[in-house]
């Protein structure tokens, strides 16, 4: 099969978008399948000859780069004899795969990787938060529309997207991973690097410091577990955040306001060949963030020998297994603090969690997530959505209405 894969995203991005559409595409690849990506960016070392770059729109304060305004492909769309059009986002680059699709006369499959009226909320412009998730969810219900099938990664997601009126046909697939690689001498040689003794208990999160995220209840939940009496070498805890975004200065200063010195460490990005030197340094994985469709950085902490706590939220409460791989708790500082807490002081628990959790990974492999989408796409190509009908426009008046006449309108002065 011959697939063109549109997104907003790619390498050397790292996301979790950016981590399932190469999951995905390798496994494809592997299973001898052509598999192109239409993404923004300029040319990377590690392009092969079916990545084709669209001009890029560095979006301040952000790591990603999007594409500008009506791009336009510099191949022939259709030399490719792309059998399907696989987006993974609605806008530019999404809008763009829909055009090749309708033009070319083929199936369209969009992947809901995020539910985007919800990160809308955390805007800080209330301007924004009112007008911005009403026009994010009519683009959505529009874009969907289009879809033969729309791929959600998780029953929350699917179910979020019903519930805001989008008609389509659905199915679920959680994203797969391939799991982080944890080399022998990378938990000494990180935890040296931050200076921390073998008995230090690290708490770690992975991912994307934005307003949506909420990392500032972690770092209020570490304040609070510093005023806490706990046995050492519990009370020396350290949390550490890898990633980077809009918000990391907004959260330094809260770290400072805190005092809470070194107890937080700032890691920045960091490539994901190397991600497992994180994860081997790690004690408890962390993740407070409310809207996470799926939580791949859950699933890499699963397979990676880590118990996790988790806000008992959107895709995150289908990961998670609660006190089985985990615990899932409220978005409260108090319920994080004693979440952590409950686990540095229970290592019998650790353990048993951080067993379960890798069989519980092992449910992500790339393979079923392949087999997953390879039947979506049989079933677009074979067993097309019937098109809903259109919303009726609105039906004006054919002739002009007569004004009423004011009923002194004849009198004179």
């Amino acid at each position: 099969m011959r697939i063109a894969l549109f997104s907003e995203c790619y390498l050397p991005v790292t996301n979790g978008v950016v981590t399932s559409v190469v999951t995905l595409r390798e496994t494809l690849r592997a299973w001898g399948h052509t598999v192109y990506v239409i993404a923004p960016g300029t040319s990377h070392p590690d392009d092969d000859a079916d990545v084709f770059r669209l001009p890029e729109l560095p979006f301040p304060r952000h790591p990603y780069h999007f594409a500008r305004p009506f791009p336009r492909l510099n191949v022939d769309f259709g030399r490719l004899q792309a059998q399907l059009v696989h987006c993974q986002h609605p806008f530019t680059v999404g809008s763009l795969g829909a055009k090749m699709a309708q033009k070319y006369h083929l199936p369209m499959v969009y992947t809901a990787h995020s539910l985007y009226d919800n990160m809308l909320k955390s805007a800080k412009s209330p301007l924004v938060r009112s007008m911005g998730e009403q026009s994010m969810l009519g683009m959505i219900r529009r874009f969907c529309a289009k879809a033969d099938t729309v791929i959600a990664p998780s029953r929350y997601t699917r179910d979020a997207l019903r519930d805001d009126k989008v008609q389509s046909r659905f199915a679920v697939i959680p994203s797969g991973i391939v799991p982080p690689i944890l080399r022998p001498e990378a938990r000494n040689e990180t935890r040296q690097m931050l200076g921390l003794r073998p008995d230090t208990p690290l708490l770690l999160c992975v991912g994307r410091l934005g307003p949506e995220k909420r990392v500032d209840v972690l770092i209020r939940a570490a304040a609070l577990l510093r005023q806490r009496r706990l046995p050492a070498p519990l009370d020396d805890f350290r949390l550490a955040l890898v990633g980077d975004g809009q918000t990391r200065a907004e959260l330094e200063t809260l770290v400072r306001d805190l005092e809470l010195g070194n107890r937080v460490v700032f890691a920045g990005t960091q490539p994901h060949t190397t991600i497992g030197d994180w994860y081997a340094a790690g004690d408890i994985f962390v993740m407070s963030s409310p809207v996470e469709t799926q939580g791949l950085v859950l699933v890499e902490a699963m397979a990676a020998g880590l118990p996790c706590v988790a806000a008992d939220y959107g895709g995150a409460r289908e990961v998670v297994l609660n006190h089985e791989t985990g615990l899932c708790v409220s978005l409260h500082t108090e319920a994080f603090a004693d979440a952590i807490e409950w686990l540095l002081r229970n290592p019998e628990a650790r353990e048993r969690f951080a067993a379960n959790g890798k069989r519980r990974a092992q449910d992500y492999s790339p393979e079923t997530m392949a087999r997953g989408v390879l039947d979506v796409y049989e079933m677009a190509l074979y067993s097309p959505r019937p098109i809903l009908p259109k919303p009726s426009p609105l039906k004006f008046p054919t002739e002009r209405p007569q004004r009423r006449r004011p009923k002194n309108a004849g009198r004179r002065l």
